[in-house]
């Protein structure tokens, strides 16, 4: 069992004046005596050492030879090789989906919460939950990681709110971007930064271009027509709160999509399988539109054996109720 010094999401600070005093939760029961660990704001994913008491916070446990599993590998390297094959396996294996906030729950990105939701009960989740999860395999594993909160763009010259979390990994002196949570568009292997040249992912030809207006660097993907964001990112590092916030912001926000509407993305080693209320598109078949799912049966046999999500009976029933109320 790996030991991964992460906390997410930090919560409500109880601020002194005099730094960060983050009172936090984790995978380990935490006396008020032992919150004393400081919050590096370069990364929310790591708790430092506290120079004045001469210790470090106490680390959470992550279990990566379970993740591994889940994902379908035995061991993976801190390499670029590596880098592409863990990202391409978790994103073959753990499916895209905002099941908790279309029922109007706020995921918990905590490591606790989503190594059990993703990893025990086998479920997916969106990127606040998928990244996660990814930064704390790739960290107990060995990479060198920076998270990123990007703003949605989807073919705007701007992007919103900064709403999805992603990663800068740094090997042998350069930077990838690499992100398992951005869904249907997204590249199944890292990006290479310091370039607009395209990249190969998956069939899929990617750039990373800068905005000179915003300062970003940006995330395009070429379709027909042109090339086309997808999103944007700074260099500002993001605390537990940004991300924390970013979250609840997310998944109750009206203008964002996952209050109401049933997204799903998977995929596959021949293409892309979608989900979006009740309409499925496979990129592997010759199909010539979507795929209607209409019935509780028909949902639920997608649900587990196309996508390969682990939630109960009872969830789905739920999750087909609200669906007829939108086909209302």
């Amino acid at each position: 069992m790996a030991l991964f010094n992460v906390v997410i999401p930090a919560p409500a600070y109880a601020g002194t004046g005099s730094g960060w005093d983050p009172v936090f939760t984790s995978c380990n029961s935490v006396s008020p005596n032992e919150r004393h660990g400081l919050l590096d704001p370069g990364s929310p994913l790591r708790y430092v050492r506290d120079d004045k008491l001469k210790n470090w916070t106490r680390p959470v446990p992550f279990d990566l030879p379970a993740y591994l599993s889940r994902i379908g590998l035995t061991s993976c390297a801190p390499t670029i090789d590596g880098l592409r094959q863990v990202q391409g396996a978790q994103m073959q294996a753990i499916a895209f989906e905002n099941v908790l906030p279309f029922l109007g729950q706020v995921p918990d990105v905590s490591l606790q919460g989503v190594c059990d939701k993703l990893v025990t009960r086998r479920c997916g989740g969106y990127c606040f939950e998928l990244n996660t999860l990814y930064g704390a395999a790739l960290e107990a594993i060995g990479f060198e990681i920076k998270p990123v909160l990007a703003r949605v763009r989807k073919g705007a010259p701007q992007g919103g709110a900064r709403t999805h979390l992603a990663f800068v990994a740094t090997i042998d002196d350069e930077e990838w971007l690499t992100d398992t949570g951005f869904g249907g568009p997204a590249p199944i292997a890292p990006i290479r930064l310091g370039t607009d040249a395209p990249q190969n992912a998956g069939g899929k030809r990617f750039r990373i271009v800068r905005d000179e207006i915003t300062g970003e660097e940006v995330l395009e993907r070429e379709s027909e027509t042109g090339w086309y964001s997808l999103y944007g990112f700074d260099r500002v590092a993001p605390t537990s709160a940004d991300i924390e916030a970013a979250n609840f912001l997310c998944a109750t926000w009206d203008k964002t999509p996952f209050p109401q509407n049933l997204l799903a993305f998977r995929t596959t080693p021949a293409g892309k399988l979608s989900f979006q209320n009740g309409f499925v598109r496979n990129e592997t078949t010759a199909q010539d539109g979507p795929q209607t799912l209409s019935s509780l049966a028909d949902i639920e046999r997608f649900f587990a054996n196309d996508l390969g999500l682990g939630y109960d009976h009872e969830t789905i029933k739920q999750l087909h109720g609200r669906l007829l109320t939108i086909a209302e």
